[in-house]
């Protein structure tokens, strides 16, 4: 894969500054960067996972830093759904029409950089159990004091800053355990440990990582003129030539075009995929 230095090379030979005296390294990098944000923002987004557990009461849960948008939120702990999205502005009737209700989450919304699900917020805390045992940190089945009847038939699990995908239960184990998902790291973990059922689900969008010269970029190499040409239209811009930045920013416009159209099919795939969770039950 192509480094920000190759890419950064072949725009100083288009432009016509092989020696770096107009594009130094960060003036450079702070292009690609600009350009990978809106490329991310609006043709291709980084989709991660953040599972969380629920606490009695609570509705509220910080986004990660790098979040740019949540694409669906699923809610597990009575059966599976989809949870609908609500504008902020409109989110105040929906608390009043609900006051101090508990039961099921329906709806969330994004307030103050916080996921919040309601109106109704969760009536009971997620089911726990502790380790009967130690837990190594490639073990696949986890021994428990209760499994059967306290966890899902499948589901996701915490334990202390790990996030464990299982696909059985039985009376005092959780089988075909999938260590370190969703941005954890797998960890030996101690007897009596508390083993925590995950009750909500956020597929979002990233902000990808800012880009360093030995680095290369988050997105595939099949789009990476893309980030040339919209770096073209900023230098062009910061040189005083609108007529070279104009031509650039028009290549740059059509390869986004493109580019969306690639990518409508994989949207549409992931749209049919949610409405397919949302019409099932699956736990």
């Amino acid at each position: 894969m192509a480094t920000a230095a190759s890419l950064l090379s072949n725009i100083r030979k288009i432009f016509g500054d092989p020696d770096s005296d107009f594009i130094s390294d960060a003036v450079g990098l702070d292009w690609l960067d600009r350009a990978q944000r809106r490329f991310c923002n609006k043709v291709l987004p980084l989709d991660e996972i953040k599972d969380y557990t629920i606490t009695a009461k609570v509705n509220k849960f910080d986004l990660p830093t790098a979040t740019i948008l949540p694409v669906w939120l699923m809610w597990y702990k009575s059966s599976t759904r989809k949870l609908d999205y609500v504008p902020p502005s409109t989110w105040a009737d929906q608390e009043e029409a609900w006051p101090n209700a508990t039961g099921t989450p329906e709806n969330y919304t994004v307030l103050r950089r916080q996921v919040v699900v309601g109106p109704q917020v969760p009536q009971t805390a997620s089911s726990n159990s502790t380790a009967s045992g130690a837990i190594t940190s490639t073990g696949t089945t986890l021994g428990l004091v209760a499994a059967s009847g306290t966890f899902r038939s499948k589901g996701y699990v915490k334990i202390n800053s790990e996030i464990i995908e299982y696909t059985g239960v039985a009376t005092t184990t959780l089988t075909g355990a999938v260590r370190g998902v969703h941005g954890t790291t797998a960890a030996s973990h101690a007897s009596a440990d508390t083993v925590t059922q995950i009750d909500l689900q956020m597929l979002y969008r990233k902000s990808p990582a800012a880009l360093a010269t030995g680095n290369s970029p988050d997105i595939p190499d099949t789009y990476h003129e893309y980030l040339e040409k919209y770096a073209l239209y900023l230098a062009w811009l910061a040189r005083g030539d609108s007529q070279k930045a104009g031509a650039a920013l028009q290549e740059f416009e059509q390869l986004e075009q493109d580019s969306l159209r690639q990518t409508g099919r994989r949207a549409l795939d992931n749209a049919l995929l949610i409405q397919d969770r949302k019409n099932r039950v699956r736990w």
